[in-house]
């Protein structure tokens, strides 16, 4: 009885490792979280155009809108498991480059990264595009962030979307946003 108690405290201890995420590509995910925490308070000038209709406006965003806002480039990383051997990776010169492997299926067709220096340790540029495509449904997106050289924050941010679902309209959606400091 007292080995099993202490088994299951050793257990406890040890943090548990998420067998889903992998370190094999460009941690976007924890790029853009890295980036709420620091940018999180400020406002942004955003420009939204949704099926024609444009609107211009000035937000503050706490955190958890900077969450929301930026969304769609954390559901766009491809550390996943899954993932593992699906992308070719190219580097040439500043640029870092995942494309998914012809043939293989997948939402996110390429991410690329551009980086300010040789040491890679700047950020300058991410790029990526995803696709979604079935019977009943097509999507494509593109997104881009652009980092600030001198202060390593977010400067700006531009995302593109298509939506077709079957039997409806579809939707074609752009926002773009600059950071105010």
């Amino acid at each position: 009885m007292l080995g099993l108690l202490f088994s299951c405290n050793q257990g406890e201890e040890q943090p548990l490792a998420n067998p889903t995420q992998i370190n094999q590509y460009f941690p976007l995910k924890d790029f853009v979280s890295d980036q709420i925490g620091r940018v999180s308070d400020m406002s942004v000038e955003k420009l939204t155009d949704i099926n024609g209709e444009e609107e211009s406006f000035e937000v503050k965003l706490d955190a958890e809108g900077w969450r929301k806002e930026l969304d769609i480039f954390i559901q766009s990383d491809i550390n996943k498991a899954a993932n593992a051997s699906a992308y070719h990776t190219e580097e040439k010169g500043l640029v870092l480059r995942h494309e998914l492997k012809q043939g293989l299926k997948g939402e996110v067709k390429h991410i690329q990264v551009e980086y300010a220096s040789r040491e890679k340790e700047e950020v300058q540029k991410i790029e990526f595009k995803s696709e979604k495509d079935n019977f009943f449904y097509h999507s494509l997106s593109e997104g881009v962030l652009e980092v600030d050289a001198e202060t390593g924050l977010l400067k700006s941010y531009h995302v593109k979307g298509y939506q077709k679902v079957w039997f409806l309209d579809p939707n074609q959606i752009e926002i773009s946003g600059k950071l105010k400091r």
